[in-house]
Formats: C-alpha cells, structure tokens, sequence
C-alpha cells in the first residue's frame, strides 16, 4: 500500500540526495540531468506553482517522488513525472500504484482534464509504469533528449479522465 504525502521542508534533503543520483536524474529532464542538487533547489521547485510535488510512502518509508509539472489551470493539464529513490523497492509496482493516486487526485480533486508523461526510448521501466498506471502512447520527438552520449526520441504519454478509471 503506498501514500502520496505532499513534500514539505523536512523531506527536501532527502529528494534532493535522490534528484543527485545519475541512476536516478540521467532520466529527468536537462534541468535535473547530471547535477548535484541541494535542498534550496527543491525548495524553489516546490515554491513553483506550476509544480505539485509528492514523497511516495511506502508503508512509513519514504521511497520515490511523483509530481505534476507544468501545471496549467486554465488549460487544465500538467505535465507527470515521477521516480523511484530506492531501488531496493524497485519491482514491486510501487511507482506505477503512484502515478495512479496522482492521476486520481489531478483529475477528482484538482478538476484536470489531460495528463501527459515523456520518457526516453530506451527507458522500458518507465514505459511500464506509464502503462500500468492507465497513460497510452501519444507520439514522439525524434531526437529530442539525451540519454547518456546518445541523442534519443521522447515519447509521450497521455492519460484523460475516463481512462483512469
């Protein structure tokens, strides 16, 4: 069973150690990709109100983040990312159970319409977490993101409300 719990100042070193994790940020956009971030960092990003951000608890552990970025209230969509910070847990669906809390509190309680996700062409973990969580297969960008040495497709995800039931 896992929590979203929003994130406050007293978790904000530990997502900052895991967003300073290569195994973890090689797969996030440029702005996190390759840094060493710190807890002012994550503080900004939470100040954001384009961003909604949220430790995923599994039982009491603290153990990944889910977020809505981009978030446009008039548009009524935002942007979902997400990652696992401890790969011990890794394999038990933890992330993808997360994506689909977030995608229920984005669409029920915050009135979203369309969700979105982009991963790395070669990032198959989390493409099964987008799809087990509901989101189905939008479109790509050739060529649009790096991933290691290598210039890559973004391929998009979307998920609508009557899809995440």
């Amino acid at each position: 069973m896992i929590v979203l719990d929003e994130l406050k100042p007293g978790r904000f070193e530990l997502v900052a150690r895991w967003l300073s994790n290569a195994e973890i940020n090689r797969w996030l956009t440029s702005e996190w990709r390759g840094r060493i971030v710190t807890a002012a960092v994550v503080a900004m990003a939470v100040r954001n109100p384009q961003n909604r951000m949220f430790v995923i608890l599994y039982g009491d552990q603290p153990c990944g983040l889910v977020s809505l970025a981009n978030l446009d209230m008039s548009d009524k969509t935002a942007m979902v990312w997400y990652f696992l910070g401890e790969p011990t847990l890794a394999g038990k669906g933890i992330t993808s159970q997360a994506v689909r809390a977030l995608s229920r509190l984005a669409f029920q309680e915050m009135g979203l319409v369309s969700l979105y996700a982009w991963i790395m062409q070669d990032n198959n973990r989390s493409q099964r977490v987008l799809q087990k969580a509901g989101f189905v297969l939008a479109g790509r960008i050739r060529g649009a993101t790096r991933s290691g040495e290598r210039q890559v497709d973004r391929i998009y995800f979307d998920l609508l409300p009557d899809l995440s039931q």
